[in-house]
């Protein structure tokens, strides 16, 4: 059974004693009147780049990145910074419940201390992994709420949350629930919040959930609004000139034997004044099993429904075709290729399933 993730149960219910309109389970923008006028610059927006960098980001809020960091942080500890514990810490000292099947065996640190070299060790961290070398599978969890700096005080990891993965010959899994992950993700500067679950391989793929990027991603917004009219960017104190144009994802699609050109589902990537970018692709449900929300909106205002890789744009649920008649030059339908995504994901290898107490350092003399 499908099951919905609770954010977009969410954003699904009506408010007030409006009704759904005619036609489909319209919501959003949709419901204002007059509606609102896209962002000023959509049209000159590369929306195919943004879909590849917010697969990118996807692919980096998974276990892996939350596992190699936590790896690099405790390989510069010391055999009394943090103090370690074999299992998981004790209840009484943490305020999570790990249960008894989930915490079989592993190792834990928990303190508030300093090392020699004067890297900071403050809250808990618990993990935990198997492997099966012979079948190509290996499983692993990390259960953290902790902050570790350097003698400078510059921050090298700060996880405050728990994921696991598993991997299974050349097929990934990452349950990822994060809220704040900093520190190892250079590339997203102070790193990210997340609920997000994905899989990918073989030619497959599934993500379904958000990831927040604290400093956002993609490509530099060049807008001007002391020299240009840009209404959107009035009172918006968040925004500055240069920052980057996205700052979050919601994913819920999935590529699988059916289509492998195309997932069924959407993608949506928030810019940094708040409208959603969603490009939809194919229907997430089945048009004979249930034909009501396979040709409700946005499906009924979609034009190409083939197993291609097109993908249709909308913004805040502004369906486009508008726009599209009015300006020749401009194309709501986006092409992406997602057999080159599926293979640009990151997928670990087993040996970085394996990590023991061997791997801690010791105070040398």
């Amino acid at each position: 059974m499908r099951t919905i993730p609770l954010w977009a149960a969410l954003i699904a219910v009506p408010t007030g004693c409006k009704t759904d309109p005619l036609g489909g389970t319209q919501i959003g923008a949709l419901r204002e009147d007059p509606p609102p006028v896209p962002p000023t610059d959509f049209k000159q927006l590369d929306i195919a780049q943004a879909v590849r960098d917010a697969f990118a980001v996807g692919g980096t809020a998974s276990m892996a990145s939350a596992w190699a960091a936590h790896v690099a942080s405790m390989q510069r500890g010391s055999s009394s910074c943090p103090t370690m514990w074999l299992g998981p810490p004790d209840e009484d000292l943490v305020d999570i419940n790990f249960g008894n099947d989930d915490a079989a065996g592993g190792l834990s640190w928990i303190d508030q201390c300093q090392t020699l070299d004067g890297d900071v060790y403050r809250g808990f961290a618990y993990w935990n992994s198997t492997i099966d070398v012979g079948a190509g599978q290996g499983e692993r969890v990390l259960v953290m709420d902790g902050v570790i700096r350097d003698t400078t005080g510059a921050l090298l990891l700060d996880f405050d949350g728990e994921t696991t993965d598993q991997l299974d010959g050349n097929r990934y899994q990452s349950d990822f629930v994060a809220r704040t992950l900093s520190g190892s993700l250079v590339g997203f500067g102070s790193g990210l919040r997340a609920e997000l679950e994905s899989s990918w391989g073989a030619g497959e793929l599934e993500m379904v959930g958000s990831v927040h990027v604290n400093d956002g991603f993609g490509p530099a917004d060049t807008r001007n609004p002391e020299v240009d009219d840009v209404p959107e960017l009035a009172n918006l104190p968040s925004w500055r000139p240069g920052m980057p144009r996205y700052t979050s994802v919601r994913y819920d699609l999935q590529v699988d034997g059916d289509c492998a050109l195309e997932p069924r589902g959407y993608i949506g990537i928030r810019g940094n004044e708040g409208f959603w970018f969603d490009v939809y692709f194919l229907p997430l449900y089945d048009a004979e099993e249930d034909p009501a929300r396979a040709s409700a909106f946005p499906f009924e205002a979609i034009d190409n429904l083939e197993c291609d890789g097109v993908g249709t744009l909308f913004v805040r649920n502004l369906d486009l075709r508008e726009e599209e008649a009015a300006d020749p030059d401009f194309d709501r339908e986006i092409t992406i290729d997602f057999g080159a995504i599926i293979a640009a994901l990151p997928t670990p290898s087993l040996d970085g399933y394996v990590f023991t107490l061997q791997d801690l350092p010791e105070d040398t003399p």
